[in-house]
């Protein structure tokens, strides 16, 4: 039996759900996702910070379940925190990023 070595980044392929309801959480909230028997998705972000902007339109929305599909930890079900962009300092450019 040979080692089979998981593919880190799109591990958990969410065009291919079966029917159900699918609940995730993290840090911004939790997101409920359900599937119909024909395989459409309905994603339901009321509970996402996020996407409480009340300006918010279809490209945005799309944009919001991209990147919570691209943090989803498959093995437990919860979605990882964004990550922390590094600063660059204004007054040292030869200063190494904090």
């Amino acid at each position: 039996m040979g080692y089979i070595r998981r593919v880190q980044n799109g591990e958990f392929d969410f065009d291919k759900l079966p029917e159900g309801v699918y609940s995730f959480s993290g840090q911004e909230g939790f997101v409920k996702v359900v599937v119909d028997q024909k395989g459409n998705q309905f994603w339901n972000l009321e509970n996402w910070f996020a996407s409480l902007d009340p300006d918010e339109n279809e490209e945005q929305r799309n944009k919001i379940i991209q990147d919570i599909k691209t943090r989803l930890n498959a093995d437990t079900g919860t979605i990882n925190p964004p990550k922390k962009k590094q600063k660059k300092l204004f007054l040292n450019p030869f200063k190494k990023e904090v």
